[in-house]
């Protein structure tokens, strides 16, 4: 790990949160603090079909699965054309779904990726004046509200899998930008400055790399901001260990062992928890998150479970993130089957099948469950530990395909399959 600039790392530290977006902007993945919550200061629709409370609807010109991201009344999505020789980020007016701009990058590298994740799969992040998309192998930029580009930044050029590395989007942290990238053969984690591109540091991820780009290991896990008993941290799910880094260094600050080798959704917290689900029939895992001054491998004395036990492969496939209210955590596997769980245990109190499969992840917004399937329908559901309550099932446009999961902003929902972008009104 290189540090290049303390000065900048502690101008990191003291700006902490400070994004100046909208109370009600959906400014990055899984919204303004990165969890997919929504208090119930505002409503949402609830009922919505391809004929009923669409507000537009316009044509998309290439199948994505980076969800959009909202500033007043601007929504930016990042998109792939050609195979991913042209990468792009595109402005829509969110009032009729005109494009105000599109800014492409022309990519003539073939890079694998996996039928099913196509390039681009980052969504962008704003701070309500600057916008930034991450085009993984060709480049990370920053642009105005306008189009016009800031800086860009080349942060290598040697990311590789055979599903498709730089799924992870980049998330603000004060006056930083952090970054994961990979996996593969390469894997980093950086911060740099927002307004100038320039590193802050870079953590290279050695021990989470794979031997080669066709290992079947990595992490696509967008970092989490979180305020942990007055301690800002970025805990991510890497093969073999949910891990959590200091954002002003970039350094370790607690690991846990029991995780497997792909880990594709978010770390979810609560209660004084964190939890992570595996993907591709691995683990789950829940620790009791340390405090203020513990740091170090905290296996023994923090872990509280971990099922099933690593390599029993026993779990169904997890790509989207899960809700943890209360006691409880919520998760919509891949295969389309709903799961409620204990939280302290892990214990399962009821698993049912809700519709197609999914990718989606699942959103509360004033506590009510959203999550789509790949067919386009959003599932609203009550959560409930006894048993799965579904208040209403709504579908968009007949044959859709999405991997996207929705945005929610300033009373609208904003949603993304591969042949449409949708305003929910």
């Amino acid at each position: 790990m290189k540090m290049f600039s303390a000065l900048l790392a502690l101008y990191l530290a003291l700006a902490v949160l400070a994004i100046p977006v909208q109370a009600n902007d959906w400014p990055s993945w899984r919204g303004p603090n990165g969890d997919g919550k929504l208090p119930d200061t505002i409503a949402y629709p609830t009922k919505w079909s391809a004929t009923d409370n669409i507000a537009w609807r316009v044509d998309l010109p290439d199948r994505g699965n980076s969800s959009p991201v909202v500033a007043g009344d601007r929504l930016f999505l990042t998109q792939s054309e050609s195979e991913g020789r042209l990468r792009s980020l595109i402005c829509f007016d969110t009032q009729d779904g005109r494009t105000l701009w599109k800014k492409t990058i022309h990519y003539d590298k073939v890079e694998a990726t996996h039928r099913t994740n196509p390039h681009c799969p980052a969504s962008p992040v704003t701070d309500g004046k600057l916008v930034f998309a991450w085009h993984g192998n060709a480049g990370l930029f920053a642009y105005d509200l306008e189009g016009n580009e800031k800086w860009s930044r080349d942060l290598g050029s040697d990311y590789a899998h055979i599903w498709g590395p730089h799924a992870a989007s980049p998330v603000l942290l004060g006056s930083g930008l952090i970054l994961h990238a990979g996996p593969g053969p390469v894997a980093k984690l950086f911060a740099l400055n927002k307004n100038t591109g320039k590193t802050i540091w870079q953590t290279d991820l050695d021990e989470f790399e794979s031997t080669d780009a066709k290992q079947f290991k990595g992490s696509w896990v967008t970092p989490l901001v979180l305020d942990n008993a007055g301690r800002t941290e970025i805990p991510i799910g890497l093969p073999d260990y949910l891990t959590s880094f200091d954002p002003k260094t970039g350094n370790e600050l607690w690991r846990s062992a029991g995780l497997g080798d792909l880990c594709y959704s978010n770390v979810i917290v609560g209660n004084g928890r964190a939890l992570y689900f595996c993907g591709f029939g691995g683990p789950a895992m829940g620790i009791k998150l340390p405090g203020a001054t513990e740091t170090g491998d905290l296996t023994e004395s923090h872990r509280l479970w971990a099922d099933p036990p690593k390599g029993k492969n026993q779990n169904p496939q997890r790509i989207g993130s899960g809700q943890v209210i209360g006691d409880h955590v919520y998760l919509l596997n891949a295969p389309g089957v709903m799961q409620c769980s204990l939280v302290e245990t892990g214990e399962l109190l009821w698993r049912e099948r809700l519709g197609n499969s999914s990718w989606s992840s699942m959103n509360e917004i004033g506590g009510t469950l959203y999550v789509n399937d790949t067919k386009g329908t959003t599932y609203l559901i009550e959560p409930d530990p006894t048993e799965m309550k579904v208040l209403a099932a709504n579908p968009v446009d007949e044959n859709q395909h999405t991997n996207a999961s929705p945005a929610f902003a300033n009373g609208r929902i904003y949603f993304r399959t591969d042949a449409y972008l949708y305003g929910m009104k």
